[in-house]
């Protein structure tokens, strides 16, 4: 019998009817003959309203307690899914994270898994059972519950496919797959069938929700059979495998981050190591960096720019205000308009039809662009916020990415 993790996302656990209709894919799924570890997100909109109900005790709620809070969101869904699953004859038991022993380190609201202990999971599939466990979560060194940070259910669902060494995990999403952009906001895109982990990895990295950066470089790592599917249809979605061999460079997909920021610090003195504090200081702030520039010198002053998150906003404004003293920066300046639009393939980087295409393209739409970054696999542009939707159907048109 081979092993199969499924993960349930909120959507797809939204209400009673969901939770039953997922148990039947469950059940089935063990009558074909597989066993199956299931891991869930909480119901619907959970997690968003308990964030809300603590933000109306506290505009900036303690992370440890806001830890204990969230996970709640998932030991409802998770025993509720093992209620409906022994409803259809299957004996099922419900887990935390810190019952199957997913261990992490002690940043609260962000943690990162160090180990999973397992025992209880391969005991109770020994029994027979269906486990549930509670995506999402853990617990750290010092026995504090912790969480895995937004998506983080991904995280789990992958890490436990390495450590039970499973046939196969499986995404069960509100979309069918991955898509050529964001069907969402983007109707008519192209179901992608296949992709690489590190185009995958890309995407998820530039903006695109279908699965957790962590999650995917987790995959990729352990080289984890991975389908990223609906859990509303039949459909056999998107298979996550190897890169292919392709000398030809080609446009896979384009994804887009519409809420990024960019903070600089104004005619810093040139002194050895100031880049390096400053990221140091951001670093330590767990504050991530998506680009940051180095100006050219111009009378030994100059400019040091930072593109991030704006969920990250405040504190690295927090930490830019505190090292811009030390470095004697003589101001600091807030873009709050930035955007990204990235285009992902094989051998995209080095390409320079493909680059050239991509920029033309813009720019025949009028679509300033402040600044771009590549890699083997991406092309990712910065632009104002205004033009997002202008500049990704045009690259969706230009590449024949829609159907």
């Amino acid at each position: 019998m081979a092993l199969v993790i499924q993960k349930y996302g909120g959507s797809s656990l939204a209400d009673l009817d969901c939770i039953r209709r997922v148990a039947r894919r469950i059940v089935t799924t063990r009558n074909s003959g597989d066993r199956v570890v299931v891991v869930v997100s909480a119901m619907g909109s959970t997690t968003d309203e308990l964030t809300r109900l603590a933000e109306k005790i506290t505009q900036k709620p303690q992370r440890r307690e806001l830890d204990m809070l969230l996970t709640a969101g998932e030991r409802q869904a998770m025993a509720l899914l093992s209620l409906a699953i022994m409803e259809r004859g299957c004996e099922a038991v419900s887990f935390t994270g810190s019952q199957v022993g997913i261990i992490t380190d002690r940043f609260h609201t962000d943690a990162r898994i160090q180990a999973i202990k397992c025992n209880r999971l391969r005991n109770a599939l020994r029994r027979g059972r269906i486990p549930i466990v509670a995506g999402f979560q853990g617990v750290s060194l010092d026995k504090e519950i912790t969480t895995l940070g937004r998506g983080g259910s991904d995280v789990t669902a992958i890490a436990l496919a390495a450590v039970l060494h499973a046939k196969r995990c499986e995404l069960n999403k509100d979309v069918e797959g991955v898509f050529t952009e964001n069907p969402k906001d983007f109707p008519n895109v192209k179901l992608i069938p296949k992709i690489s982990f590190q185009e995958l990895s890309e995407l998820a990295g530039s903006g695109s929700e279908v699965i957790h950066p962590r999650a995917c470089a987790l995959a990729e790592k352990y080289r984890i059979p991975l389908i990223i599917k609906s859990s509303f249809s039949r459909k056999r979605g998107t298979m996550v495998q190897k890169a292919e061999r392709i000398e030809k460079a080609f446009v896979r997909a384009i994804t887009h981050n519409h809420k990024l920021v960019r903070i600089s610090l104004l005619d810093v003195p040139q002194k050895k190591r100031c880049l390096h504090q400053v990221v140091t200081e951001l670093g330590k702030a767990r504050v991530p960096l998506v680009l940051f520039n180095h100006g050219i010198p111009q009378h030994r002053r100059f400019n040091l720019s930072f593109i991030l998150p704006e969920a990250h906003k405040e504190k690295a404004e927090q930490v830019l205000a505190r090292v811009g003293k030390k470095v004697n920066a003589a101001s600091i300046e807030l873009n709050n308009n930035l955007c990204s639009v990235s285009v992902v393939g094989p051998g995209i980087g080095s390409d320079t039809e493909i680059i050239s295409t991509t920029l033309d393209t813009l720019h025949h739409m009028r679509v300033h662009i402040i600044a771009f970054s590549t890699s083997e696999t991406r092309l990712t542009c910065y632009l104002e916020r205004k033009h997002l939707h202008t500049a990704v159907a045009a690259l969706l048109g230009r590449f024949r990415l829609k159907r």
